[in-house]
């Protein structure tokens, strides 16, 4: 609670959805909240713990989708999984089944880390994510898929405009965008 207290919505809702994802119940989160801090800063908080989700993976799906809601997106479906004909192809972050959109934020550790590469060089995990792709892009209810990157949630980023470029509904600017 330190954290949604204490710092940008951003930072808050990565850690209360990793807190959730960890197994720790919302209404503990709730009661924790109750104890401390000022009229304001609970405002804040309770508005980060109404977003907060155990499906988020990464703090960049967090942001990604305090992004998106905050732009005025209807909430997606967290962690969709897919098949086609071959099997199943994967989850992917955020599915809005109505426009036929799939948003999958892009963290580069994927890439860049070895222990995320399951034995696996960073062209082979490249090119396996591309093949997932062109599988998503070939689904009859898929549109399109966005694929933002760090610098496209910050403060002043793409997202917004990707997002309405994909087709889903941006009603307004980005209010207080996380800065990483």
């Amino acid at each position: 609670m330190d954290v949604a207290l204490r710092y940008d919505r951003g930072r808050a809702l990565a850690v209360a959805d990793a807190v959730l994802r960890r197994g720790i119940a919302g209404t503990a989160l709730e009661s924790e909240l109750a104890s401390r801090g000022s009229v304001r800063a609970h405002r804040r908080a309770r508005q980060v713990l109404e977003l907060a989700s155990p499906l988020s993976e990464s703090a960049g799906e967090s942001v990604t989708n305090l992004v998106m809601r905050d732009v005025g997106c209807p909430p997606a479906i967290q962690q969709h999984e897919f098949r086609d004909s071959s099997g199943p192809i994967g989850r992917v972050d955020f599915w809005f089944p109505d426009q036929g959109v799939i948003v999958e934020f892009d963290g580069l550790v994927k890439y860049r880390d070895p222990s995320m590469r399951n034995g696996r060089s960073a062209e082979d995990v490249v090119i396996a994510e591309k093949i997932r792709e062109d599988r998503l892009r070939a689904l009859p209810e898929v549109r399109r898929v966005v694929r933002p990157v760090w610098h496209d949630v910050q403060a002043g980023g793409r997202l917004p405009s990707m997002l309405r470029d994909a087709g889903l509904p941006v009603r307004r600017a980005v209010r207080t965008a996380p800065a990483w």
